[in-house]
C-alpha cells in the first residue's frame, strides 16, 4: 500500500466531511495507532484506514443512492446512510485513489456492522470508532480501557449495545453484526 496518497486523502476529506466529522474521523485514526501497537497491527494501515473510514459518510441521501446505482449495490443499502455509507466509501477508495489493500477495505467497509472472521486490523478500526477521544458516551472511558487489554471483550461489549440499541429501535439488524458477535465469542471461548 502506498500511504503517500494519505495527504491527498486528507485534502479531500476536510473538503467533502465536516469539520466535526473530520475531527471524528481523525480521532479514529490515532485510536487506531495505539490499539495497532499493543495488538501488533501495522500501524500505517491503522491509521490510513481509520482516517478515511468515513469517507462517504456525510453523502446526502440522493448522492448515496446514486452511488448505490452507479456500483450496482443491494437495494438493501437505498436510503440507509448508516450501512450505505461504509460500503461505498469502500468502493470509493478503491476506483478513485487505487487503494487496493483488502484489509484496508474490508476496515472501511464493516466499520459499522462488523463481519465474521473480522481480522485484527477490521476490529482495530471497529472499536476506535466507538471508543475515540471525542466519543463522550456513558461507559466510553471503560469501553477504551478495556480496548488496551482486551481488544475482543470491548467489540463484543460494542456489538452488544449496537445490537441492543437497534432491536429497542424497531430497526432491522443487519446480518454481518449478529455473525462478527458470533465470531467474537468463538475467538473468546477457543481462548478459554
Amino acid at each position: 500500500m502506498d500511504y503517500t496518497k494519505t495527504d491527498e486523502i486528507k485534502e479531500y476529506l476536510e473538503k467533502t466531511l465536516t469539520p466535526k466529522r473530520y475531527t471524528h474521523s481523525l480521532g479514529v485514526a490515532r485510536e487506531a495507532v495505539k490499539l495497532a501497537s499493543i495488538y501488533g497491527v501495522n500501524q500505517e494501515k491503522a491509521y490510513f484506514a481509520g482516517l478515511v473510514h468515513d469517507i462517504a459518510k456525510c453523502y446526502s441521501v440522493e448522492e448515496m443512492n446514486r452511488q448505490i446505482r452507479d456500483f450496482g449495490m443491494s437495494l438493501w443499502y437505498w436510503n440507509n446512510q448508516s450501512l450505505a455509507h461504509s460500503k461505498i466509501g469502500k468502493r470509493i477508495l478503491a476506483r478513485d485513489f487505487g487503494v487496493d489493500d483488502q484489509d484496508i477495505l474490508n476496515a472501511v467497509s464493516y466499520h459499522t456492522t462488523g463481519r465474521y472472521g473480522m481480522s485484527m486490523l477490521e476490529e482495530i478500526i471497529y472499536v476506535s470508532d466507538a471508543v475515540e477521544v471525542n466519543r463522550t458516551y456513558s461507559g466510553v472511558r471503560r469501553l477504551r480501557h478495556l480496548a488496551r487489554y482486551n481488544l475482543d471483550e470491548a467489540c463484543l461489549e460494542i456489538l452488544d449495545f449496537c445490537i441492543d440499541s437497534i432491536t429497542y429501535r424497531n430497526r432491522i439488524l443487519d446480518p454481518d453484526t449478529t455473525e462478527a458477535r458470533d465470531f467474537i465469542l468463538e475467538k473468546l471461548k477457543r481462548r478459554d
